[in-house]
Order: structure tokens, then sequence, then C-alpha cells
């Protein structure tokens, strides 16, 4: 069951004043499970918005394409893979803002007494991705890195509430989630992490701000979105600074343990980069290796997937924590 029902009718309308309400433009967010709103909320970078924001939360990536495609959304927040597959089908869609988490906070997990002590263990098992996301493209790396090859191992395409179901009842050896997947499925069901099933080197760990055409061709929400991503900057510092408080957040909000989103936010690490230029290689790499292996139908140029126009607020936030974090 996809956490956009916990939400359902849930609409968050926030406005300098309700006077101004009705002349004010609205903005329609989606959020993968509400985590990077929570942390605008507890910042208070929601606060005295010149706009109003509605929210729908979803349990991954690909809901929130689906739902921007449709015209659903202005905004939506969700990893580079989902992007990638949306945007190569013609989608309407541009990034205009990203952030970056640990790429080890993607990991493959397996049970205990599944026999997976090694990668090389994987050949003959059964595993659980979701198809063309971050867990696909992990564990085609994580192959490569092993010396196999995907027909050495059966994919079974499941989204990660039912990758989870699946890896506790034993019906697949290993699965490739991301957090709070992670957090949950390591803490609850006693699942671990399979020695070197980490993305680093394999994955990007980026996720994007994204905008629908339509949403960049009026003044107004251009305005409002570059706005909202300076304060997305400003909220992930914040979270950087404030780890318990927003694990607090995080539980209250998503109705989880602390425990669990104290391992999540740790792990995650998520941290506002500097979104121009420097990032479309990272995509283009991604896209490359799909389509390498069929699982991206046809090679795309991703240059023209990005809008760095509303960044430079946003911009100068990341830069300068990123130059104070670094000294």
């Amino acid at each position: 069951m996809r956490l956009a029902a916990l939400f359902a009718g849930l609409t968050l309308a926030l406005s300098l004043n309700s006077a101004l309400a009705a002349s004010q433009v609205t903005l329609r967010l989606g959020d993968v499970k509400g985590d990077r709103f929570a942390a605008l909320k507890a910042s208070g970078e929601l606060n005295n918005l010149p706009y109003d924001l509605k929210l729908t939360a979803f349990d991954s990536g690909a809901p929130v394409q689906e739902a921007l495609n449709a015209g659903a959304l202005d905004v939506g927040f969700t990893g580079d893979l989902p992007f990638l597959f949306v945007y190569a089908a013609g989608a309407p869609v541009k990034a205009v803002g990203a952030w970056q988490n640990n790429p080890d906070s993607i990991a493959l997990l397996t049970r205990p007494d599944s026999g997976v002590h090694s990668l090389q263990d994987l050949k003959g098992k059964q595993i659980a991705v979701n198809r063309g996301g971050w867990g696909h493209y992990l564990l085609l790396g994580l192959l490569e890195k092993a010396g196999l090859k995907p027909g050495d191992v059966t994919l079974r395409f499941l989204n990660p509430v039912d990758g989870r179901a699946a890896l506790s009842a034993g019906s697949v050896a290993a699965w490739a989630p991301w957090e709070p997947y992670i957090a949950t499925s390591t803490h609850v069901d006693g699942t671990v992490r399979v020695p070197g099933g980490g993305g680093r080197g394999i994955m990007s760990g980026y996720s994007y701000a994204l905008a629908r055409n339509e949403a960049l061709a009026d003044p107004q929400k251009r305005q409002a979105i570059a706005d909202l991503l300076t304060r997305l900057a400003k909220a992930q510092i914040w979270a950087q600074q404030h780890p318990q408080q927003f694990a607090e957040v995080l539980a209250k909000t998503l109705s989880m343990p602390t425990a669990i989103t104290q391992s999540w936010i740790a792990d995650a690490q998520i941290r506002p980069v500097i979104f121009d230029r420097s990032l479309i290689p990272s995509l283009q790499k991604s896209a490359d290796f799909f389509h390498r292996y069929q699982v991206l139908p046809q090679a795309i140029d991703v240059t023209p997937a990005f809008d760095f126009s509303l960044s430079a607020g946003a911009n100068a936030v990341a830069k300068t924590w990123l130059e104070q974090h670094h000294e």
C-alpha cells in the first residue's frame, strides 16, 4: 500500500495570509515519502510562503513521475533514474534542482540464512529489484563487479513493499532497496547487507527536483519554484545540523520508530549540491548504462533534460554550506 494513501485528502496550503490566498499561485508538489517536505516544514522554511503549496506523498519515484506526466503535479522530488525513464518517454518535465544521498544508502540486502555471503553467491539466486529504478541499476552494477551476467540470476521486478515482503518470506535470496527501506528491513526483519553490495562506485546518489514544462512557462510559478528550491537547500542544511530533531519529525510524520529514522538519516547523509552542468555527465552515464543492458530501449542525450535557470538562490546556499563543510 502506497504511503500516498496515508496522505489521502491531505492538502497542505500555506500562504502569507488568507486574504491573499485567492490571488496567489499554487504549486502542487509530489515527494517520495514526504521526507524532503518534512525537512522543509520542520526547519521553518515553509513559514511565510508567498504562494500556496499542496503536497502529495508517494512511496517511490516512479509514481511521482507518473503524476507529473499526467499533469497532476507542478513539481516532483525523485531519484535520477525514474526521471531518466519518463524523460526518455517524452514526458514534459525538466530537472531544476538536485541533492545527493550517500551512494551506500542504496544496497543489496539478504537474510542471514540465505547462503549469500558475497556477491559471487548471487549466482543462481532470485533477486528482487524495482524495474528501471535504483535497485535494478545497483544489481546490474554489482553483477558486473562480481564478474557475473544478468542471466546468472533471476530478477523479480517488485515494488519496495513487495520486495521487502518477498525477502522476509524467503521467496527471494536478496533485495536491492534504499533508505528508509534499508533501515526498516534491517531493524524489523533482521536482514543484513550483502558484503560489497553497496552503491558506492556504482550509483550517483543524485535526486532531482523536477518541474513540468507548463509550470516553467508560467512566470509566477517559475518564481515560486525558484523560491522553493532555495528553501529546500536551507532545509537540507538544517536537517544535517539537527539530525536528532529531524529524526523525531520524520518518525512522527511517517509513523516510524525513531530508531529507524535515526538510522535512515545517518545512512543517507542527504546533502545539497550545486546544480549546474557538471551533473549532466552523471545522468548521461546512467542512461548509457541502462541502454547497454536494454533496460532503456533507446539511446538518449540527457543534456536537454536540465533547466539551470531557477537554481541561483539554491546554489548560493549550497555553495556557502559546502565551503564551510569542507574547511
